[in-house]
């Protein structure tokens, strides 16, 4: 092999921090994932912590062995029952037995929303429980899904996987005889033990006698998600007066829990003046506000509605002291906006936003009008903005959702942003939310592809990404900080490449769906130069060669090989400026590896069959061994896979041979 100059050096942007000191963060950035972190803390963050805040509030229905046997035999379980009989968690907690903290869990929340979705084989893997939900399917995708489903079955035993369906009553009689034998019919549980599970979870103990008056009954025949809303209810009652005793928490959440809306109807019908609709329906969308902020938000509303065309001279009109008399709204002695029956306010939003349909896209503009008054305080704007998104997603309006992040999170010309940090929290309501958590998903997709993406807007998407949506969609997670990161201007700052380095440390699917997007996009004519920053990261050799928790090394996979040699190969001839650092910890790693030709034979079949990268291959190899910390033997496995790839006798560089003749 003739030698030359390596043409493989050290760039001076390297992609690899392999300091001690912090990399230099932006401030406005370091703001936003604190604004992020802050708002998406709580007590269930991920798939794993949802099973297991569950489990402790799980009251077994009717069948559940029927259905634990089914899924134990066939490795699928399709549950059927009556609405509010708690389908869904009876679901999760059967493909939760018998699991630990390691065992993989997936909810295929797309796939029941979408027909253009798939039952994906590549989603299976080894050990994966997966829950498909189909509740709130169409019957267009529950058709997809069924059809789906003995292709995915298969998956399913050669990966030793379990899949459990929620299949609503409309569509049973779509369950063929090939199938039917996977159905079991569960039923509701009693509402008495459901409220005392979640509530002794709480470390609430009601008695027999408490959960049996009058006034708890009717309550206790209601679906499984409104039983767990009332335990919330007593929690907070408890919050609220931690003197008190369980009778007087229930009595507190069943108030709470009553409907009013007979009450506001009667309320209205006595208060035609459009003002005055105004001022309640302000007062229950700012309640905790000051006095003086409910008027002037009332007052915005009647402007923007024209209200005040049909009115005569202000000062002619009625005082706003005597307005709030009228309609029974108090004035707490802090100067803060009351009412004095339980959830009354919530009773009046669902009224006008049930009642005028046509005006709730005016109630999302009078929004992003009033939050803007100097008169609110933060938490004044962050209780309109859950009201808000509470009211929208309730009545299937997203976009009016999206409309108002957009203008909250978008920098003003000048730079400044000041309601960034409500914009943020009204895109975690809606990414929380079970219906349309996928139509904010998409909202942050759609950001991460935009190349004219303003760069605090860009953090956002990498931070709830990371925080919200790998929690229990990694591999959408994954896709939209990978689409941020080929967009960040340049590699100073790596936010996005950070956020996707830590997300597949300790995920090996992770990484080979990462590896699969760097060798597909680098075999483009248009590459992305963050790929070949992010691949040389993410390409840790003693991690592709480490087999102490697997049967094989990662590396030693076909697919997960393929893409290594793809993308060694590209970088080897697009940036040969970048890799020498990476390509001496490979070769320091094969040193430490029983299977040195692992790793050597990666880069060789990826310089294989250029004689040029052939050759600066065998240089650095050798010029390593020459260090301080190199091993002249890997240099010299390095240099006989070389000639063994051009179809040369291996020869030994390193060390002289004897003659031939000279040995016995």
């Amino acid at each position: 092999m003739t030698e030359f100059h390596t043409e493989f050096h050290d760039a001076q942007d390297g992609p690899i921090h392999a300091g001690s000191g912090a990399l230099n963060v932006n401030p406005v950035f370091l703001s936003i994932h604190e604004s992020v972190t802050r708002q998406a803390r709580g007590p269930r963050l991920t798939l794993k912590d949802d099973l297991r805040w569950l489990k402790r509030r799980f009251a077994a229905p009717p069948n559940m062995g029927a259905a634990r046997d089914r899924l134990l035999e066939t490795r699928t379980v399709l549950l059927t029952g009556p609405p509010g009989s708690g389908r869904r968690t009876a679901a999760k907690m059967l493909l939760n037995e018998g699991t630990d903290a390691s065992t993989p869990f997936s909810e295929l929340a797309d796939e029941a929303l979408a027909q253009s979705e798939r039952l994906d084989d590549s989603k299976v893997h080894s050990g994966y429980r997966l829950v498909l939900d189909l509740t709130d399917s169409s019957e267009e995708v529950f058709r997809a899904r069924y059809r789906e489903l003995p292709s995915f079955r298969t998956a399913l035993q050669h990966n030793d996987a379990y899949l459990a369906v929620v299949v609503p009553d409309a569509f049973r009689h779509l369950v063929d005889a090939d199938l039917a034998h996977l159905v079991v019919r569960i039923d509701r549980p009693r509402g008495d033990l459901a409220l005392r599970r979640h509530l002794e979870a709480a470390e609430i103990y009601p008695s027999d006698q408490h959960l049996a008056v009058d006034e708890l009954a009717e309550h206790l025949t209601a679906s499984m998600s409104e039983i767990a809303n009332l335990a919330q209810l007593v929690i907070q009652a408890r919050e609220a007066d931690s003197d008190g005793d369980v009778p007087t928490w229930l009595n507190e959440a069943v108030a709470a829990r009553t409907d009013r809306s007979d009450e506001v109807a009667s309320q209205l019908s006595k208060h035609s003046r459009g003002r005055m609709r105004a001022v309640l329906l302000a007062a229950a969308m700012c309640r905790g506000a000051s006095s003086d902020a409910v008027f002037f938000a009332s007052h915005q509303l009647v402007e923007m509605l024209g209200l005040d065309k049909a009115e005569g001279p202000r000062l002619a009109q009625d005082g706003y002291r005597i307005q709030l008399d009228e309609l029974d709204i108090d004035v707490a002695p802090n100067n803060r906006i009351e009412f004095g029956r339980i959830a009354y306010d919530r009773a009046l939003l669902e009224h006008f936003w049930d009642n005028y349909p046509d005006l709730r896209e005016s109630y999302c503009r009078w929004v992003d009008r009033i939050i803007r008054q100097e008169s609110f305080n933060a938490g004044d704007r962050q209780n309109l903005v859950d009201r808000f998104g509470s009211q929208a997603l309730r009545t299937k309006s997203p976009g009016h959702v999206r409309w108002l992040i957009e203008r909250w999170v978008s920098p003003r010309q000048n730079g400044s942003n000041p309601l960034l940090d409500y914009g943020v929290r009204a895109l975690l309501t809606g990414l929380r939310d079970v219906r349309h958590g996928r139509f904010f998903r998409q909202l942050v997709y759609a950001w991460s592809r935009r190349n004219d993406l303003p760069a605090e807007v860009g953090q956002i998407v990498v931070d709830v990404s990371t925080e919200v949506i790998a929690p229990n969609f990694p591999d959408q997670a994954l896709v939209r900080l990978h689409n941020r990161a080929r967009r960040e201007e340049g590699p100073g700052n790596p936010s996005a490449r950070q956020a996707l380095v830590a997300l597949t440390a300790q995920n090996s699917i992770l990484l080979r769906l990462l590896l699969d997007r760097l060798a597909t996009g680098l075999l483009r004519a248009d590459q992305w130069q963050a790929d070949f920053f992010l691949f040389l990261e993410v390409a840790d050799p003693w991690r592709l060669a480490d087999s102490s928790m697997r049967s094989q090394p990662l590396a030693a996979d076909q697919a997960v090989r393929s893409h290594l040699v793809t993308c060694w190969r590209t970088a080897m001839v697009a940036r040969p400026d970048l890799i020498l650092l990476r390509l001496h910890h490979w070769l320091a790693a094969a040193g430490q590896t029983a299977r040195h030709d692992l790793l050597l034979g990666i880069l060789v079949e990826a310089a294989h069959p250029s004689i040029k990268l052939l050759a600066a291959l065998h240089v650095v190899a050798r010029d390593w061994s020459r260090t301080e910390h190199g091993r002249p033997e890997v240099a010299m496995r390095m240099s006989q896979l070389i000639d063994m790839a051009q179809g040369l006798q291996p020869t030994d560089y390193l060390f002289p041979r004897a003659p031939e003749e000279a040995v016995q």
